[in-house]
């Protein structure tokens, strides 16, 4: 998706970035990851992302880690929180143009602008299970 929003948009931010195929590479895969970790988040969970091994043994290295916690907000202030996960989540998938990211899929969580994620909403996903 990365591939072609940048080619199709030559004067995006990260243009001069994202068309060098190393970068892009490394790009796609810290994105992915961050958009994984706030989707954690949204979940429930408080998420960790470091380096588990060494670079020089493999270029995959990175690991999330999540650990369920019980919020302690009220219901007006745990939803403000999640509208602001949301809105960074949906910003970031803009901003490298993606428009579909699995674990978002089976979460119910919209990753594009006005795609509903209203509690109501993000309490069911197209198989019909609950978030994670």
């Amino acid at each position: 998706q990365i591939d072609s929003h940048t080619t199709n948009n030559p004067d995006h931010p990260l243009s001069d970035v994202l068309r060098h195929a190393i970068y892009r590479e490394r790009a796609t895969e810290t994105v992915t990851d961050a958009m994984r970790a706030i989707l954690l988040e949204i979940a429930g969970y408080t998420t960790q992302v470091f380096e588990f091994i060494g670079g020089e043994h493999t270029a995959k290295n990175v690991m999330i880690t999540a650990t369920k916690v019980k919020r302690h907000r009220s219901d007006k202030e745990q939803e403000e929180w999640l509208q602001e996960r949301r809105r960074r989540l949906i910003e970031l998938a803009q901003l490298y143009g993606v428009k579909r990211q699995r674990l978002a899929m089976l979460m119910g969580e919209s990753i594009v602008s006005g795609g509903g994620n209203d509690s109501k909403t993000a309490t069911r996903n197209l198989s019909g299970m609950a978030p994670l």
